[in-house]
């Protein structure tokens, strides 16, 4: 049903694109993962069951997972062969997908104890799905678990491709929360759609914006 209403929500933002939205399933794949790519203008995601059922994985990471598979469709830049670097699907999720998809599913507002100074609906949620999400990236990577008090301290000399540590890839979803901008992302200029100011832009331990003057 996740799923279904997922290709339902997203579906027209990518017809519009000339394309079409897919998603493989195997429940009975094991695999902690999932994947995006594209065949022409078949947009394909991949969602094994084991990404569902991983102990540390809630509803909202999962759902933020969906979410970041999908940004590396339709993120924008920066991105190469019209998939959206690590760091941007990670910026698009919590911004421009994960609202929009648990409205579609008609959730319930949760709420945390934290100010987030979150721009939007569902902070709570957004935000309990990042905490979820980012532990197991450090888990996997055996690095200390991200936390609001620990930003990175890594300022990067090119924009980094692959993903980021764990911590980076927290901050990125936290200034995503904080970016009051629902326009689409840009192809070509990763300026659009995007916030500019420190604690909602996209952070310096993965974007050099002096790459895109």
């Amino acid at each position: 049903m996740v799923l279904d209403s997922f290709i339902d929500e997203f579906k027209t933002d990518i017809s519009q694109r000339g394309g079409t939205f897919h998603i493989m399933r195997d429940w009975s794949d094991g695999a902690v993962n999932a994947w995006a790519w594209r065949i022409g203008q078949e947009y394909w995601m991949e969602v094994p069951g084991g990404m569902a059922r991983y102990g540390i994985i809630n509803e909202e990471a999962f759902l933020s997972t969906l979410c970041h598979e999908l940004g590396h469709l339709l993120g924008g830049a920066p991105q190469r062969h019209d998939i959206s670097y690590e760091g941007q699907a990670d910026y698009y999720a919590p911004m421009k997908c994960m609202e929009r998809i648990l409205t579609k599913l008609q959730a319930r507002e949760k709420s945390v104890a934290l100010n987030l100074n979150c721009h939007g609906k569902f902070c709570g949620n957004r935000f309990l799905g990042i905490q979820s999400l980012t532990r197991y990236y450090a888990e996997i990577a055996k690095d200390p678990v991200p936390s609001l008090k620990t930003p990175s301290s890594t300022v990067v000399s090119r924009t980094e491709r692959s993903h980021p540590k764990a911590q980076c890839r927290f901050d990125t979803m936290i200034a995503a929360l904080r970016c009051n901008d629902r326009k689409s992302f840009d192809s070509k200029d990763p300026n659009i759609g995007a916030c500019s100011v420190p604690d909602s832009a996209r952070p310096l331990c993965w974007f050099n914006p002096k790459e895109f003057l």
